[in-house]
């Protein structure tokens, strides 16, 4: 009895204390919600986080609350060498990691300012807001896989950057990129979700690849070829308790006028889901079966040339595979 007591204690506290985590940052981001839509400098941007508030772990969610809300994706200068800031000229300085230092910190500036940047401009921004508040972070470069991505092919530069940020005993995962949400056409859209706010290593892997492995915080690192090879990973599908067996590819072998069989170790049942392929106009619904510890849907392919199959959840993409018929 005694025993049983100290474990309902022990969940108790975990659970109250999960809980209050999740009510700080609602506050958090309350507050946030009441900052002006514009800060001259990164100074007085941390100071007004540092007024508002008094653990590393509000701190860094008010910094990217605000960055996420604020900062839109500059969609015009992707895939240009233009930065869309004024020219950054550095006069003074003593050493190369000195000129690269002050650079970085003009670059985020102007992000912060012009309140218009890239992935790199989101990294760098909330990576100096984290060093004037005396909070250990690093800017992470990698290789993002999104839509357009080829499959099993692996690039020779990265095409993404986000952050590690160190807190609550730990470093932590966040990319403020992904949690803007803005779109190409709707340049003053925002479709916040904190998906990508402290993201478990295990998950941030999926569509995240960071050039120095230490990065991926996990105890056996993914292997380039394993990342470059697996299905196209959405946000929505990380922010969903799901998961597909392991190991599952990207690209997928079906048989004309067969089945594609898609395998899950774990999914929410209370909520529809749908796949559709390439030149489909509508989507359609798929059904489970549970079997053993799996949930398997049979999805009919009859196509004789080269596909892409989508997963949804309600009206949001989740997965897409490479299908290749065979007879």
């Amino acid at each position: 009895m005694v025993l049983l007591n100290r474990w309902f204690l022990f969940s108790f506290l975990f659970y109250c204390n999960l809980w209050l985590h999740a009510q700080d940052y609602a506050t958090v981001d309350k507050v946030v919600a009441t900052y002006p839509s514009s800060f001259q400098s990164i100074e007085k941007f941390a100071d007004r986080i540092e007024k508002d508030f008094t653990t590393d772990a509000t701190k860094v969610r008010a910094a990217y609350y605000w960055i996420a809300h604020h900062i839109q994706y500059n969609y015009k200068i992707v895939g240009s060498s233009k930065t869309g800031y004024p020219t950054i000229t550095i006069n003074t300085y003593e050493s190369e990691d000195e000129f690269h230092y002050k650079y970085k910190k003009v670059y985020a500036t102007y992000a912060l300012q012009y309140k218009a940047a890239v992935c790199e401009g989101y990294a760098q921004l909330l990576f100096y807001v984290c060093e004037e508040l005396g909070i250990k972070a690093t800017v992470i470069k990698g290789n993002a896989i999104t839509s357009g991505h080829r499959y099993g092919l692996i690039p020779r530069n990265t095409n993404h950057a986000w952050n590690a940020v160190f807190f609550n005993d730990k470093w932590n995962l966040i990319d403020a990129t992904w949690s803007t949400g803005n779109e190409r056409d709707k340049p003053n859209h925002v479709d916040f979700h904190d998906t990508y706010f402290c993201i478990s290593p295990q998950k941030m892997i999926l569509n995240h690849f960071p050039k120095d492995p230490k990065w991926q915080l996990l105890k056996t690192p993914m292997t380039k070829k394993a990342f470059f090879t697996q299905p196209i990973i959405y946000s929505e599908y990380l922010a969903l308790d799901i998961a597909l067996s392991k190991n599952t590819k990207g690209l997928i072998k079906a048989k004309v006028n067969g089945f594609i069989r898609l395998r899950f170790t774990k999914i929410d049942t209370t909520k529809k889901y749908y796949y559709s392929f390439s030149k489909d106009e509508y989507s359609k619904q798929l059904t489970f079966t549970k079997a053993g510890n799996e949930y398997i849907t049979n999805i009919p392919f009859k196509s004789t040339k080269r596909d892409f199959l989508s997963i949804f959840s309600e009206s949001s993409g989740m997965l897409r595979f490479r299908i290749l018929p065979t007879q």
